[in-house]
């Protein structure tokens, strides 16, 4: 099979912007207040549960399965800013990526908003 050649350069690897990684200081500030909150949210989530650890094991688990997740997250962020998902997947996949790791972004905060709740019942 013949490779894959873009007819304009609207279409090249090039023309996608990165995740967050915008040019203007306020797209980079947009980046870093996301990026601190779901760290904070997940840190607390963390240590909420293992301050609850007496009521149940279970809240233990929690804490380290959100903790796993953000961590997948967190290598899957690093490889698209890297560039290597381009690497082995189609080009016309890649720029889904972006669409994503947003929705897992705010499926991970949403997911520790609830354990919290979880946890102080």
């Amino acid at each position: 099979m013949a490779a894959y050649t873009p007819l304009d350069d609207s279409q090249s690897w090039s023309s996608h912007d990165v995740l967050f990684g915008g040019s203007t200081e306020q797209e980079r500030m947009i980046e870093q207040g996301a990026g601190i909150t779901v760290l904070v949210f997940v840190s607390l989530t963390l240590l909420f549960s293992i301050i609850n650890t007496h009521k149940s094991g279970a809240h233990l688990m929690l804490g380290f399965i959100i903790t796993g997740f953000a961590l997948c997250l967190w290598h899957l962020l690093k490889a698209y800013r890297n560039g290597d998902l381009g690497k082995s997947f189609d080009i016309f996949l890649y720029p889904k990526f972006k669409y994503f790791i947003l929705a897992q972004t705010a499926l991970l905060t949403l997911l520790c908003i609830i354990a919290n709740i979880y946890f102080w019942q």
